[in-house]
């Protein structure tokens, strides 16, 4: 079985203030280009052909997996097309439920996302990398009640086909990973106002504009969500952006309709629409090359369907 996942755009945490029932909240997208793994079944335990953490990381899913499901067989699985780490695209979350879910449907066992993601070790602080390797799109989930509570989905909706998004990717640079981040996300506090303004800005602007297709409306209220969250993790990510793109992110909005940072970046993206892009790809390379920034530069498809699964 191959089994093909999209990756993640990360564009932002709700609520940072502990001064409502639900915590975190989030919001992002899919887009093309995510890993694409090959699983076989076999005799017995797991044999893996990939990176070093990919081997750890697939263990670890196998593992979990016996213990909370009556898994009798063992596994071959082969990792043909990553996904850089700890970038934000999400690439632990994408490997892992790829890998679980696969598992699961050689088996034949039936599994819920929610099920599959508590298994997996994922939704810790947002389930958008979840609930886009079930259905693709645009997620918007509604943050938890209680530290074990995989967040709900709030809601799901596509992105325009002919929406893209240039990715500005500074090379051999990553950011915090999932234990570093933990007592980040524990101990930032900001204000009610930075939740109820992103609130704002999601409900009359963000959810809107995807309904009417608006991509400068979208862009515009993505650019103010992305800049409130930044300020929010100002003090932990050296400013509104990771030091190592906030140029780029500057840029970025300057030639885009609006532009942002996923997750804890180092990774920018702006959004354009797929006759700007290639444009907008030759702009950002020219000024990559004039500042010595080395950087991986592409032009990402919205995914609209989540994970496939080939036998």
């Amino acid at each position: 079985m191959i089994v093909e996942t999209p990756s993640r755009l990360h564009l932002g945490i709700i609520d940072l203030s502990r001064s409502f029932p639900r915590e975190y909240g989030a919001l992002g997208l899919m887009v093309k280009g995510g890993y694409r793994i090959e699983v076989v079944t076999a005799e017995e335990g797991v044999r893996i052909d990939g990176s070093q953490k990919e081997k750890k990381e697939i263990q670890e899913i196998y593992g979990s997996l016996k213990e909370a499901y009556p898994i009798r067989t063992g596994f071959h699985v082969d990792v043909k097309r990553g996904v850089p780490r700890h970038i934000g695209l999400g690439s632990t979350t994408q490997l892992k439920m790829g890998t679980a879910a696969a598992m699961m449907k050689l088996s034949g066992i039936g599994y819920d996302i929610e099920g599959l993601a508590d298994a997996a070790g994922r939704s810790r602080f947002s389930a958008i990398g979840t609930y886009g390797f079930l259905h693709g799109g645009f997620i918007l989930e509604g943050g938890k009640r209680n530290p074990d509570e995989v967040p709900p989905l709030s809601t799901r909706m596509d992105i325009p086909e002919d929406w893209r998004f240039v990715v500005v990717w500074p090379e051999s640079r990553s950011s915090y990973d999932e234990v570093q981040e933990k007592p980040i996300m524990k101990n930032v506090k900001v204000s009610k106002e930075y939740p109820q303004r992103i609130s704002h800005h999601i409900v009359m602007g963000v959810l809107p504009s995807l309904v009417h297709e608006d991509i400068e409306s979208f862009a515009h209220h993505i650019s103010r969500i992305q800049r409130a969250v930044g300020e929010s993790f100002s003090k932990y990510q050296g400013g509104t952006f990771h030091p190592a793109v906030a140029e780029a992110v500057e840029l970025l909005e300057d030639i885009t309709y609006g532009a942002g940072q996923s997750s804890w970046g180092p990774t920018a993206y702006g959004i354009t629409t797929a006759d700007k892009a290639s444009g907008v790809k030759d702009e950002i390379e020219i000024w990559s090359e004039e500042t010595g920034l080395s950087a991986e530069i592409w032009i990402a498809e919205p995914d609209n369907e989540g994970a496939v699964f080939h036998q």
